[in-house]
């Protein structure tokens, strides 16, 4: 018999990965499907960046913390802040970054910077050839040491 050892599965990944629709959310976190909707026009949950329509775990965790909040008394709003804080405050207590080694985590930081300013140059090639009636004005959003482009409203 060889020597056997089990690499564990990257949950994480696997979790950010699901695409679970309105009606299999809904199952899951013991919900309505209506209530699935009201929450995501409300942005308090959002779908996944990967798939149209579909959720990732990250939606499944939010849901099953606002409805233990509303479950407890607490109105909807509360619910959400302080379902997001918490998983914030769980977040925080994950190795996770802090795990990389700081010339490591500089690394990355210059090569996101690096990925951005491409990101940005593109954007205004592009932006260049879009017909001015076409679409609305990119907005830039300043944050500290980052910008981001939204549409405009």
């Amino acid at each position: 018999m060889r020597n056997f050892t089990f690499t564990p599965p990257n949950r994480g990944a696997l979790w950010s990965m699901l695409a679970l629709t309105k009606t299999q959310l809904a199952e899951i976190c013991g919900l309505t499907t209506r209530q699935v909707s009201h929450w995501t026009m409300q942005g308090y949950i959002t779908t996944s960046g990967r798939v149209k329509d579909r959720y990732n775990g990250e939606a499944v965790d939010l849901c099953i913390l606002i409805k233990q909040g509303l479950s407890g008394g607490m109105p909807l709003k509360r619910s959400v802040r302080m379902a997001r804080e918490h998983l914030a405050a769980e977040l925080a207590l994950q190795p996770g970054m802090r795990a990389i080694a700081p010339p490591a985590l500089l690394d990355m930081r210059e090569e996101l910077r690096g990925a951005q300013s491409s990101i940005n140059t593109v954007l205004q090639a592009v932006s260049a050839l879009v017909p001015p009636d076409a679409m609305p004005e990119p907005t830039t959003i300043t944050s500290g040491e980052n910008s981001i482009m939204a549409a405009g409203d």
